[in-house]
Parts: structure tokens; sequence; C-alpha cells
């Protein structure tokens, strides 16, 4: 005759709902996380096109002054937009 399978752990009901809202409030903070990262990732895709709509613009233009300034106004914007946002927002969390 094979004896009752014995549990290892036996838990009350109190502690199994305190583990499922705890288990809860890490889904809704990593839901957070994912919504804030998200939008981040948008911001600097969004500042990469405009500085490369403001190359572009720099291209037709036919003034021998402003081109250049566009051209390298909208490179910053390309390539520094980006950096800057990723570093601002993690200094902000990390400090503000």
């Amino acid at each position: 005759m094979a004896a009752g399978v014995q549990p290892l752990l036996t838990l009350s009901e109190a502690r199994i709902q305190a583990e499922l809202s705890r288990a809860a409030a890490i889904a809704a903070g990593a839901a957070a996380y994912r919504r804030k990262r998200v939008r981040l990732v948008l911001i600097c895709i969004a500042d990469y096109v405009a500085g490369l709509a403001i190359i572009g613009f720099s291209v037709h233009i036919s003034d021998g002054d402003l081109a250049p300034v566009l051209f390298y106004a909208g490179l910053l914007r390309a390539l520094c937009g980006p950096i800057w946002t990723v570093l601002l927002t993690l200094w902000l969390e990390e400090n503000g």
C-alpha cells in the first residue's frame, strides 16, 4: 500500500493572498516600466526623424549661407537629440 502524499509546504490563505497581491504589484510595475521605455524609444525616433528632415531641407536650400547651418543643426538634432534624451531620462529617474 502506498502511503498518502503529504505536501511539502502548507500556506495559509492570508499568505497566499499576500503573495498574489505582491505578484500583481510587480506585474503593474513592469507594465509601467515598459510604457516608459516605449515612450522613450518613440521620442528618440522622433528626434532622429526631425533631424533627418532638417538635413533634407538643407539640401534643397539655395542660400549658400543658410544651407550648411541647417545641415549641421539637423546633424546635431539627429545624433545628439536621442543621446541627450536617454541620458537625461536615466539621470532624472535616478536622482528625481
